[in-house]
């Protein structure tokens, strides 16, 4: 009785807070944009549900811009044939003020500290994740719902915000079951001043209490960045340099000292980049310990991959105990294409027990100018993640796309994955897809995977020694049905696994089935 009135409560401010939105144009000046996503899905994830199971998931927002306002909210619904942990609620809402060098937001807020070494809160737009076994949907997003106050002046810039931390991992229909989705409070800042040609000196600080655990963190960082070259009024050469550190529960005598090792909980980054016309080079250091908080977001030092298999293998950060190194270098052979080269490493000792993850990654891209027609690449990556278990790792592949008439386009994957784990587990992955794409119109693609990993068998038989290899096939077709809407129907078998987009990782469940998505902006 109690979450209907919560519900019936919930889809009245839903409406009362869109009202408002859509009467805002007759403010003088006033902008509103709307959007909203659908996924519906018919189908099932594992065996031992019905595979005639529907799910409904809607995520829509609405922004209003009235001069220096700016008002917004998001609402969420999630309904399914089980009726298993469904709900309908407002899931954010919130107020921005600016106003010459000065910003104030309140309600659902997203800032990061120096490089997210103590401090980050981000969304991934258009993911919409499964919460592991229970089957709920839900955005995701890692905000804080609190206050955020920004300022600016001259050289000088700071910002505060204090607000409850939202994990990202807890989907609204579960929240009752499990723990609050908002739990805690984190406050702090960061002060930074940029006194000469993009060069920044800042410091910042972070305190987060756990009602639960009954315990409170106090973290620090103070980070550098300077471009020597640009100093020196160089201009066509840049070179710049970051650097970070960070403590955490550090008395204040302490505060000042940098130090490292396995028992002193820090987090240290180090990054630069040479861009000089053709050339481009990288390099990037970590050195974390005791630092995987929840509510951070330290840099991974992963290359991000958009092929499938690539982008599944990648390594997800611990930063519990990680340090390590990422190397990358460039060259774009003019009127031809370009070539890159990748390596990263990454050691520690979760559970006293030493890891390492390894990967060399080389890629040939080919865009001749003689030919704009054909386009095409080719890559390889050797490795080992023994975080996950993965003592070899081979990946191979590339796709070719042609085009035809300016408006249609053509488009081949083909990839091998070859993978051994502990204990002596060997297994192969196969990927292909194939597309054909018209401008303004849409695209039909079919994808094909087969794998001999045991992990994909349904239900997974670890002590079984033989293996089915399984296939997934499927079928996605995206139409752009007006100006404001796109739609794309996916039919057929999807595997689940790791994915990542835009340096955030998180788990896809398989799925066996069909499914619209449809997105509305306007």
């Amino acid at each position: 009785m109690r979450r209907a009135l919560l519900r019936a409560a919930a889809a009245r401010a839903t409406c009362a807070l869109i009202a408002c939105a859509l009467a805002a144009p007759a403010a003088s000046h006033a902008q509103v944009a709307v959007s909203n996503l659908l996924v519906a899905q018919a189908g099932h994830s594992k065996l031992y549900q019905p595979s005639n199971r529907t799910d409904l998931y809607d995520q829509f927002e609405v922004q209003a811009t009235i001069g220096e306002l700016r008002i917004g909210g998001r609402y969420e619904t999630d309904e399914n044939s089980e009726q298993a942990y469904t709900y309908k609620v407002i899931t954010q809402r919130w107020a921005e003020w600016t106003d010459r060098g000065l910003r104030v937001r309140v309600g659902n807020i997203y800032t990061i500290l120096g490089r997210g070494l103590i401090q980050r809160s981000f969304e991934v737009p258009g993911v919409v994740l499964d919460e592991p076994g229970l089957l709920s949907r839900y955005g995701f997003s890692r905000d804080l719902d609190g206050v955020l106050v920004e300022g600016e002046a001259g050289p000088f810039s700071t910002r505060i915000f204090t607000g409850k931390p939202n994990g990202g991992t807890i989907s609204p229909g579960t929240e009752a079951v499990e723990q609050p989705r908002y739990l805690g409070e984190v406050a702090g800042g960061q002060a930074a001043l940029a006194p000469w040609r993009g060069s920044r000196v800042g410091a910042a600080y972070l305190r987060y209490t756990d009602p639960l655990a009954l315990r409170q963190d106090e973290l620090g960082s103070s980070f550098a960045e300077i471009d020597p070259l640009r100093a020196l009024g160089v201009k066509n050469v840049a070179l710049p340099l970051y650097a970070e550190y960070a403590g955490l529960n550090r008395k204040w005598d302490q505060w000042w000292e940098l130090k490292t090792g396995d028992k002193v909980p820090h987090a240290l980054y180090v990054g630069s980049n040479l861009l000089w016309g053709p050339v481009s080079v990288s390099g990037e250091w970590k050195d974390y310990r005791n630092f995987r908080l929840g509510y951070n977001d330290p840099p991974s030092l992963v290359r991000e991959q958009s092929f499938t298999l690539l982008n599944r293998a990648t390594h997800v950060l611990d930063a519990e105990s990680e340090h390590g190194f990422q190397a990358e270098a460039s060259y774009t052979v003019p009127a031809w294409g370009s070539v890159t080269a990748n390596h990263s490493r990454s050691d520690g000792t979760p559970a006293n027990r030493a890891r390492r993850y390894e990967a060399t990654y080389w890629e040939l891209h080919a865009a001749p100018t003689r030919w704009p027609s054909v386009e095409g690449t080719a890559y390889i990556q050797r490795g080992l993640d023994e975080f996950d278990f993965v003592t070899n790792d081979d990946i191979y592949g590339g796709s070719v796309t042609v085009r035809a008439r300016r408006d249609w386009s053509a488009t081949m994957d083909l990839a091998r994955k070859d993978e051994t784990r502990r204990p002596a587990v060997s297994s192969s992955d196969h990927y292909f897809s194939c597309g054909i794409a018209r401008a303004q119109w849409g695209s039909a693609t079919l994808v094909w995977e087969r794998t001999s990993d045991p992990r994909t068998e349904d239900p997974v038989r670890d002590v079984d020694p033989h293996v089915d290899p399984v296939t997934f096939v499927s079928g996605v077709v995206s139409a752009r049905l007006t100006e404001r809407h796109q739609a794309t129907l996916t039919v057929g078998k999807r595997r689940g696994g790791l994915a990542c987009t835009a340096g955030t990782c998180y788990t896809v469940e398989p799925f066996s089935g069909a499914e619209l998505r449809l997105t509305t902006r306007f």
